[in-house]
């Protein structure tokens, strides 16, 4: 079970930055900041969301399903490019990122456009991490390239 978080290190870093993009919502909702120190926060949830997910596809060598899916040349990785993870994952990426290129021209909505956001990024987590603990539990030989 240790191996699901601290197999390697991606898998560490991610863990790692999954605990902080929760801290970092449950202290922006405590904070209760003036609206103009919003567009800072989301920024704030972006980057620090971006970087999760980026360690969290080269832990779960998603450059590997790409390649697998265009030519076949590598194993797949640990989820395919057309797989209920891969699919949640970019409609909820492309959503944090629209909503907070709209926050840019809707100062007076940030508030509301980074609780979308969160769920949106929940979402993502707690879907795909859920897919990785639900198979490890199936199938733990999936994760033999730790």
């Amino acid at each position: 079970m240790l191996k699901l978080y601290f197999g390697n290190s991606s898998a560490i870093i991610s863990t790692i930055l999954a605990f902080i993009n929760l801290g970092y919502v449950i202290w922006a909702y405590r904070i209760k900041s003036p609206t103009e120190k919003w567009g800072l926060v989301i920024l704030g949830l972006v980057l620090l969301n971006g970087a999760l997910w980026y360690f969290s596809n080269v832990r779960d060598q998603y450059s590997n399903s790409i390649v697998y899916a265009i030519d076949g040349s590598v194993a797949d990785g640990l989820f395919s490019l057309s797989s209920k993870q891969s699919i949640i994952y970019w409609v909820t990426s492309c959503l944090i990122w629209l909503a907070a290129i709209v926050a840019i021209f809707k100062p007076n909505y940030r508030q509301g456009i980074f609780n979308i956001m969160v769920v949106c990024a929940c979402v993502q987590l707690l879907f795909i991490e859920g897919s990785r603990f639900w198979l490890y539990q199936n199938s733990p030989t999936s994760f033999n390239y730790m």
